[in-house]
């Protein structure tokens, strides 16, 4: 039976967010490219932000280094069949192809934008001048991420969304601490999984969304909330980086911690996204039965 009226209008409200979100997050990826990569400002900030992350390094750096050597290519095989065979049981059809659509465009897209489309100007602010955005590493963790939200039974999305992207968000953050990657480059890499993630949605249809209970509305809230004052700390840091020299230690620490606290904001605004997409209204087909002349 179909739903009528009713969820046809949820399934063009789904699929109109959907397209909207994967618009919005590759303005965001260029956006990053562009401020941060092509003008000297914003590599001059990101120089001063990389220097920061020299303090402290040595404590870090061991811990950081065991959540990195988890990233493989048999890794996201195994990412791959795991989200599948969970999509099937479930009988989400749909889900089980959009899963390795979703960890194949990703990471295809990043290695394509590092190494073939993006190129970094030699500004003469740093002595790298090979692009390094996005990052390949945060990538494969941000896809573990969307693929455990897509794949999370209902009443544990929420949790699933708060584990995968804090693994995915200390992932970034551990290529930063290792002096691998830039803020931008680990900003741009979840913006890229967003944006498989959304596109993701776009081909499971209105079956990846599931009714939202009080503890999944909860945390989209919470991160959407903790997205915007991630943000607005993380420009408060840049303008003051910016007009700065960048030469004392307080200056540096200002520029890391401006620089994480960014990355935080897009991690977690990813991932408020990405639930958002997978709950909210359903739709009267979901709700078929004797009383209403369904099939069970």
């Amino acid at each position: 039976m179909s739903g009528g009226p009713a969820a046809a209008r949820s399934a063009g409200t789904l699929r109109r967010d959907a397209a909207l979100t994967a618009v919005l997050a590759a303005v965001g990826v260029v956006a990053m490219w562009w401020v941060f990569v092509v003008t000297s400002m914003g590599q001059r900030v990101e120089s001063t932000a990389l220097e920061g992350s020299r303090i402290g390094r040595r404590r870090l750096s061991e811990g950081s280094q065991t959540v990195l050597d988890v990233v493989s290519v048999p890794f996201l095989v195994v990412v791959i069949v795991a989200g599948v065979a969970v999509a099937v049981a479930q009988r989400q059809w749909r889900v089980a192809l959009a899963v390795p659509l979703l960890v194949g465009g990703a990471n295809v897209t990043t290695q394509l934008l590092k190494y073939q489309v993006l190129p970094r100007p030699d500004l003469g602010v740093s002595e790298a001048v090979a692009n390094s955005l996005p990052s390949g590493h945060t990538t494969v963790a941000g896809t573990v991420a969307a693929v455990a939200v897509l794949v999370a039974p209902p009443r544990w999305r929420w949790a699933a969304t708060l584990a995968g992207w804090a693994y995915a968000g200390g992932t970034g953050l551990a290529t930063m601490v290792n002096g691998w990657h830039r803020a931008s480059d680990v900003a741009a890499a979840m913006l890229v999984v967003l944006l498989w993630g959304a596109l993701a949605v776009l081909v499971a249809g209105p079956g990846v969304r599931r009714a939202g209970d009080r503890p999944t509305t909860v945390t989209r809230r919470l991160l959407l909330l903790g997205a915007g004052v991630g943000a607005l700390m993380a420009g408060l840091s840049l303008v003051v980086t910016a007009s700065g020299s960048g030469a004392s230690r307080t200056e540096l620490l200002v520029a890391y911690g401006g620089a994480v606290l960014g990355v935080a904001a897009v991690t977690v605004l990813s991932a408020g996204l990405l639930l958002h997409l997978t709950t909210g209204p359903v739709g009267p087909e979901r709700h078929t039965g004797p009383a209403s002349g369904g099939r069970r």
